[in-house]
């Protein structure tokens, strides 16, 4: 969900994604790219774009809370937390 202003009394933009778990990711990835900031600046001739946050870091965020969420399911019990 996108949210408008702080509160989350306002959503600007909702998706539910089925299908294989690397799917999910991929659209889930997709998703928050559209709703981020992208910047660019101008190298001589050459446009070079920049999100807010690295597509990488947004990739390996949802991956975790997948395998997060997939152990939760499963009942087991962990203290650990890696984000």
């Amino acid at each position: 969900m996108y949210f408008k202003g702080t509160d989350r009394a306002v959503f600007l933009d909702k998706r539910e994604f089925t299908g294989p778990i690397y799917t999910q990711i991929k659209e889930a990835v997709d998703f928050v790219l559209r709703n981020i900031r992208l910047g660019a600046t101008i190298d001589g001739l050459v446009r070079k774009e920049k999100y807010e946050l690295p597509p990488e870091a947004i990739r390996e965020i949802l991956f975790l809370v997948c395998m997060r969420l997939s152990v939760a399911e499963m009942g087991l019990k962990s203290n650990t937390w890696i984000l």
